[in-house]
């Protein structure tokens, strides 16, 4: 059995494709890492929000005044 590349260099060459399939590679790389920054970039934004929403309802509900009822005996 041969190997099909006989040295770094020709593995990189790719038989004249190399620079095809390594940009290929690279955009493929660049998405899925643009993805992933994205993504956690929207999660902390949307926990920030939510924590601003929880405090404004906590101040919301601190400031109205629980309706008195009466009780009947």
């Amino acid at each position: 059995m041969q190997p099909y590349f006989y040295s770094m260099s020709e593995f990189f060459a790719m038989g004249k494709h190399g620079v095809f399939v390594w940009s290929c590679w690279a955009i493929a790389v660049g998405v899925m890492l643009v993805f992933i920054i994205y993504s956690r970039r929207q999660r902390q934004a949307l926990i920030k929000q939510l924590t601003i929403q929880q405090a404004r309802q906590a101040q919301r509900t601190a400031k109205i005044p629980m309706p008195v009822t009466k009780q009947s005996s």
